[in-house]
């Protein structure tokens, strides 16, 4: 995977990353208050020896031997035992507090480290204050030699003392800790952040790699073979107005539409495509919306447009345009009814819809008979395009025998929904039949995050899209600047013409001179009120 890749999927799961990071913060300030915190108190024992060896280098050598056993000596049960009975700690077993005992050696020192932990900080000082002094007794008793008894020519017994050749003295005695070893909540809620954050990254990482839905317009050019026409953004306003006559035209929305249009114009320029059907791999993917605004768009642009409801199966055109749905395709197939009688003009006149009518117990036969394309050729004369809305292509055959009768197939995508290896198989469908598809279209792409250079809008190239003002609120503005520049002009023509009223050339109205004046002057005066409107407050 390349850079990009990596930084595109926690772009596109920063919700599981951030969530997987709270979610470890709370579990580390969960652990931080359940866990009973523990104190710490320690005691230091310095080792030496008599004096006995010949000289200091070698007591130290001693020394330094003797330290490493009376510290395996303090986490013995039996230690442990006598200093629970000793302090009177029923609470406490020879093992559990073994395990609260860490003895260890400052390196290339004489000086054992004795540390207890415990919930009371003051049991700790006392434990280890006291097998510090326990330690120095049992030293002392196991490092003494035997006394030596001797009888002299008197027959007299006598009995010498001898001196331990090692000596262990408390250094420092255990104090009570203000705060407690652990848990620390300073470490432990960034730590949790952390992890919290690495496990994010991971589990995104993983739904990634493992995500086979398609995102990209490159990866349905290398699913289909063929070119992406377009995208559309996602809008949660869309369930509501589908149209995008019910848009503003300087909407995301309707330029998406819009560029599909001019897209699909150019597909072919020798031999341009005027019968299409639009359909999808499976249902959900938005074919429907998508063949009636590219229907509404081209008829926008001066096309005589008409827009079959094909699909027999789940018809929904006449009820997002609002029309009148009860006979329609089906009748005109039965030979019930003429297609002039039953086709309604929508808008303008430019779009033609031609709804489905009742449902047939035989939908994909009676699409494609000869009536069906005798009747797609009596659109195809009267009409600059022929939209046709089709069922989805894997779940039914409809969309395929009608694409055998038109000109091309408009392949309809839903970003983050679709699978690959359903529009792979549907791509292959068409290309079985020998059917050409014109063109994708990925749809409902998330305004943030979208791959295929589809994630921006007007916004984008630093600018933005304004209707022109109409003349009604020109003509206000000009009013308005036109009552401000006179007010000024007023205010300035008062303290001018106020020192000066005895010039007879000022005073005199209606001269050449003073009229030329007075318009340079207002002329001025309207271009520096228009700029003092203009200016930011």
């Amino acid at each position: 995977m390349e850079l990009s890749q990596y930084l595109r999927a926690f772009r596109s799961h920063w919700r599981l990353i951030l969530a997987m990071t709270l979610l470890g913060v709370a579990a580390a300030g969960a652990i931080t208050l359940l866990i009973p915190p523990q104190y710490a108190s320690t005691s230091k024992l310095f080792v030496s020896t008599s004096g006995t060896e010949t000289n200091s280098a070698q007591a130290n050598i001693v020394a330094q031997d003797r330290v490493p056993s009376y510290a395996q000596l303090l986490g013995t049960e039996q230690f442990a035992r006598g200093v629970i009975e000793k302090l009177a700690l029923p609470d406490l077993t020879p093992s559990d507090l073994a395990e609260n005992v860490e003895a260890a050696v400052v390196p290339n020192s004489v000086i054992l480290e004795i540390t207890v932990t415990d919930e009371s900080p003051q049991r700790a000082q006392l434990i280890a204050n006291t097998m510090a002094a326990d330690l120095v007794t049992v030293v002392t008793a196991l490092e003494t030699p035997d006394p030596i008894t001797t009888v002299d020519a008197n027959g007299v017994t006598q009995t010498t003392t001898q001196v331990a050749p090692v000596k262990v003295t408390v250094a420092q005695s255990g104090g009570i800790a203000a705060e407690p070893l652990f848990p620390d909540p300073m470490l432990n809620l960034p730590l949790g952040a952390v992890v919290g954050v690495l496990f994010g990254l991971l589990f995104a990482l993983i739904r990634f790699l493992m995500d086979n839905t398609v995102k990209s317009s490159k990866q349905i050019e290398e699913l289909t073979g063929a070119t992406s026409i377009g995208g559309v953004l996602f809008d949660p306003d869309m369930a509501a107005r589908p149209l995008v006559t019910q848009h503003k035209a300087q909407s995301v929305t309707s330029e998406a539409y819009r560029q599909i249009r001019t897209n699909l114009q150019y597909v072919s320029v020798d031999n341009p495509p005027k019968v299409m059907v639009v359909t999808s791999s499976v249902s959900g993917e938005g074919k429907t919306t998508t063949a009636i605004n590219l229907a509404l768009v081209l008829a926008q642009s001066g096309q005589r447009v008409a827009l079959v409801e094909a699909d027999l199966r789940r018809p929904r055109v006449m009820r997002y345009l609002q029309l009148v749905g009860g006979a329609g395709l089906t009748n005109v197939l039965a030979g019930k009814a003429d297609l002039a009688e039953l086709i309604q003009p929508w808008g303008d006149g430019k779009l033609s819809v031609l709804a489905a009518g009742p449902n047939p117990p035989n939908p994909s036969e009676l699409l494609g008979s000869e009536q069906m394309g005798h009747m797609l050729a009596e659109l195809r004369e009267s009409h600059d395009y022929v939209i046709i809305d089709a069922p989805p292509l894997l779940p039914v055959t409809d969309a395929a025998v009608l694409a055998v009768l038109a000109d091309g197939v408009v392949l309809v995508t839903r970003y983050g929904r679709t699978k690959r290896e359903q529009l792979r198989a549907a791509a292959s469908t068409v290309r079985v039949i020998d059917v050409r598809v014109l063109g994708t279209v990925l749809n409902m792409i998330p305004a943030k995050g979208a791959g295929g250079g589809y994630g921006y809008g007007y916004g984008y190239y630093g600018y933005s899209y304004q209707p022109d003002p109409s003349p009604r609120e020109l003509m206000t503005s000009r009013k308005d600047r036109g009552r401000r520049a006179r007010a000024i002009r007023g205010r300035t023509t008062a303290d001018v013409t106020a020192p000066s009223a005895a010039s007879p050339a000022t005073a005199t109205p209606g001269t050449g001179s003073s009229a030329t004046s007075d318009s340079e002057q207002g002329t001025e005066l309207s271009s520096s009120a228009t700029t003092a409107g203009r200016s930011p407050q």
